[in-house]
C-alpha cells in the first residue's frame, strides 16, 4: 500500500475542501452572519493541512486498487472531520462530535441533522451545509480525477472506487473526460432547478441552497419544517421532477442530451425505478386518502397524491425531503416507505440505497432459482433489458447484499442495545446506511438526530460512510491497515 500516494491526494482533496469554504465565507460576509471568523478559521486549517500533506509526501504516481479504494474512504473521512470544523468554531452545533455528524451527512448526501432549530443557524453556515451536499453527492474525488492528471497522478481506480453501483458507465474514453461530462450535467441540473424554483417564489440563496440539496439527493433544508414550509404546490412539483432526475443514472441524462432517446427508454434500470415509484405512490395515496383520518387527505385526493408521489421520490431517491408527517400515515404507507429505503435511486445517480439495479438482479436471480428447481435440467440465462448479466456481477451484488444487510441488522441491534425503541434503531440505521435522512418514532419526518449519545452517533456516522461508498471500499481500507504487509 502506497501510503505516501494516499495522503498526498488527500492533500489536494483539502486543497479544494478549503477553496470551497470561500463561497460560505462570502455568504456570511454578504449577510453579515457571526459565523465569518469561524469559517475563515477553518478555511485556514484546511488548506494549511491540505498543503503540508502534498508537500511533505512524495510518490512515484502509480495508482493501484488498493490505493483507489483507500484514498476514497480516506477522502471521504477527512472531509467530514474538516468540513465539520466551521460548526465546531461557531459553537452552535454542539461537541464535536455532532459537527462531525452533520458534515458527514452532508457529504454523504445522508441529510439527517442533529439540529432542531435550523433557521437560528446563521446564513454562511446553512449555505455550507447545503454546499456539502453538492459537493458529496457528485462525489469531491470524482472531481479530483479531472484535476489529477495536471500533476500528474493517474485516477482511473479512484474512478471505479468513487462511482456507484454494480456497473460504471464510461461516456469517453478518457476518465477525466467522463468526470468532466458527469460534474457538467451535474451543474446543468442544479442551474436550472434554481431558475424554475425561483420563478415559484424563492429568493437566489433560497433556491440554490434547495438546488444543491435536490441534484445532491440529499436533504437539507434552510427550515424546520423543510419544504412543507414554503406552501407552495408549485415548488413541491418543481422538486419532485428534479428528485426524480437526479436518482437516474447520469449516463441515461447524457444519452439525451447526444439524443440518444431509444437508448434512454429502454433502459431497464429506469423502467424498474419508474414502476416502484409509480405503483407506491398510487397504493400509499389510496392508502392515506382512505385509511389516515386526515382531513386534508379524506377530502382531497389531489393533495395525498401529491405528498404521495413526494415522499415516495423523496424517500425512493434518498433526499429525505419532507411535506408531511409521515409519522402519521397508516402503518401501511409507512411499512411501504421504509421498504423503499431498501431500494435507492438508480446506479451511477447520486442516490444511496442499495441501488435499483442491484433489487433488479436479485428479483430476477430469485426467479430464475425458482424455475431451475422445477426444472433442474435446464440453463436460464439472467438477463436485464437486453444484456445478459455475467455470473461474477450477480455474486457481486448477492454478496453486497448480504453485506448491507448485516451491517444493518449489526447496527439496528447496537441502537437498540443503548435503550433506543425498535422503530427508532431500525429506522436510523437504515436512514443513515441507505443515505436517507429521516426514519420513523423519534427520527421522523420532522423530528433530528440530536438526541444520540455519543457511541450511537459514531455508529451512525460510519454508516453513513459505507452507504456513500458501497461497503467494499471502507472495507479495502481497514483490511489495508490492519493487514500492512498484505
Amino acid at each position: 500500500m502506497n501510503w505516501s500516494l494516499i495522503i498526498k491526494v488527500q492533500g489536494y482533496l483539502l486543497l479544494i475542501l478549503g477553496i470551497m469554504m470561500t463561497f460560505p465565507l462570502m455568504i456570511s460576509f454578504h449577510y453579515s452572519g457571526g459565523d465569518l471568523g469561524a469559517i475563515a478559521l477553518s478555511i485556514a486549517i484546511t488548506l494549511i493541512t491540505g498543503l503540508a500533506f502534498i508537500f511533505i509526501f512524495k510518490s512515484d504516481k502509480k495508482f493501484k486498487a488498493k490505493e483507489g479504494f483507500a484514498s476514497v474512504s480516506l477522502g471521504w473521512i477527512l472531509a467530514a472531520l474538516f468540513g465539520g470544523l466551521p460548526y465546531f468554531f461557531h459553537g452552535s452545533f454542539g461537541p464535536y462530535i455532532n459537527c462531525v455528524f452533520e458534515a458527514m451527512s452532508g457529504f454523504t448526501t445522508t441529510g439527517s441533522t442533529i439540529l432542531s432549530d435550523i433557521e437560528s443557524i446563521p446564513r454562511g453556515l446553512l449555505f455550507w451545509r447545503s454546499l456539502t451536499h453538492w459537493l458529496g453527492g457528485m462525489g469531491i474525488v470524482l472531481f479530483t480525477i479531472a484535476i489529477l492528471p495536471m500533476f500528474g497522478i493517474a485516477p482511473g481506480q479512484l474512478y471505479n472506487a468513487e462511482v456507484p453501483g454494480p456497473t460504471k458507465d464510461r461516456l469517453s474514453p478518457k476518465i477525466k473526460d467522463t468526470a468532466k461530462i458527469l460534474w457538467l450535467i451535474y451543474i446543468g441540473l442544479t442551474i436550472i432547478e434554481t431558475i424554475f424554483l425561483m420563478f415559484g417564489g424563492m429568493d437566489l440563496y433560497t433556491a440554490v441552497n434547495h438546488s444543491f440539496a435536490t441534484v445532491a439527493t440529499g436533504g437539507f433544508s434552510t427550515l424546520n419544517t423543510s419544504v412543507s414550509g414554503f406552501n407552495s404546490v408549485y415548488i413541491e412539483i418543481v422538486i419532485t421532477v428534479f428528485m426524480f432526475l437526479a436518482g437516474v443514472n447520469f449516463a441515461l441524462h447524457f444519452y439525451l442530451i447526444k439524443g440518444r432517446f431509444r437508448d434512454f427508454l429502454k433502459d431497464s434500470e429506469l423502467r424498474f425505478y419508474t414502476a416502484v415509484i409509480t405503483i407506491t405512490t398510487i397504493l400509499i395515496s389510496l392508502n392515506i386518502y382512505f385509511s389516515s383520518g386526515i382531513e386534508k387527505y379524506t377530502v382531497n385526493y389531489g393533495r395525498a397524491l401529491l405528498d404521495s408521489a413526494f415522499q415516495v421520490v423523496s424517500i425512493t431517491t434518498t433526499t429525505g425531503f419532507m411535506t408531511a408527517d409521515f409519522n402519521l400515515w397508516p402503518s401501511f404507507s409507512a411499512l411501504l416507505l421504509v421498504a423503499l429505503m431498501f431500494f435507492g435511486g438508480c446506479a451511477g445517480s447520486t442516490g444511496g440505497g442499495m441501488k435499483q439495479i442491484r433489487i433488479l438482479i436479485l428479483f430476477k436471480h430469485l426467479y430464475n432459482e425458482i424455475k431451475k428447481l422445477a426444472h433442474p435440467r435446464a440453463f436460464f440465462s439472467l438477463r436485464v433489458g437486453e444484456e445478459h448479466v455475467e455470473n461474477h456481477v450477480v455474486r457481486n451484488v448477492l454478496g453486497f447484499s448480504i453485506l448491507f444487510v448485516f451491517i444493518f441488522a449489526g447496527s439496528t441491534l447496537f441502537l437498540a442495545g443503548m435503550g433506543y425503541d425498535i422503530i427508532t434503531s431500525f429506522t436510523a440505521a437504515i436512514s443513515c446506511l441507505g443515505n436517507i435522512g429521516p426514519g420513523l418514532a423519534r427520527v421522523g419526518a420532522i423530528e433530528n438526530f440530536g438526541f444520540f449519545d455519543p457511541y450511537s452517533k459514531g455508529v451512525l456516522i460510519f454508516c453513513m460512510l459505507l452507504g456513500r461508498l458501497e461497503i467494499y471500499s471502507v472495507l479495502i481500507l481497514i483490511y489495508s491497515m490492519i493487514f500492512r504487509k498484505r
